[in-house]
C-alpha cells in the first residue's frame, strides 16, 4: 500500500468540488416586531404583553426572589425615565408589561407563605 500511485490516478480531477456549493444568498432575517410597529392609539395591554412574550421566547424566567429583588430597581429606572420627559405613553406601557409578563410568564407561582403561631 506504501507504493507508487497507479498512472491512471489523477490528482487533478476534471471538476472542482467547491463548484457544488450553494451560492444562493441568505434570506435576511425576517422583521422583529418592536413598540415602533404598535399604533399608540390602538395598542393594548394584552398587544404589548405578547410583544414581550415574543421578544423572551427562549428565556428562562428569573426565579420569584429575584422578580421581588429586581423590583424596585426597575421600577425606579423607570420612574427615572418618566422623569426625563422623554418618556411617551407607548414606551412607559411597553415598560410595565415587560414588568407584568415576568411574573405571570413564570410556570410556577411560589407556595404562598404560612405563618403559625
Amino acid at each position: 500500500m506504501g507504493g507508487p500511485l497507479p498512472v491512471a490516478w489523477n490528482a487533478n480531477p476534471p471538476f472542482r468540488l467547491d463548484a457544488f456549493v450553494m451560492t444562493d444568498p441568505v434570506y435576511p432575517a425576517p422583521h422583529r416586531l418592536t413598540v415602533d410597529d404598535l399604533d399608540p392609539e390602538t395598542a393594548t395591554t394584552d398587544a404589548l404583553i405578547a410583544l414581550v412574550r415574543q421578544h423572551r421566547q427562549g428565556e428562562d424566567y428569573p426565579t420569584a426572589e429575584v422578580l421581588l429583588a429586581n423590583l424596585p430597581i426597575v421600577l425606579r429606572a423607570l420612574c427615572d425615565h418618566v422623569l426625563t420627559g422623554q418618556a411617551t405613553a407607548l414606551d412607559v406601557a411597553h415598560r410595565l408589561a415587560s414588568i407584568i409578563e415576568a411574573i405571570e410568564g413564570r410556570e410556577t407561582l411560589p407556595a404562598p407563605s404560612r405563618r403559625t403561631h
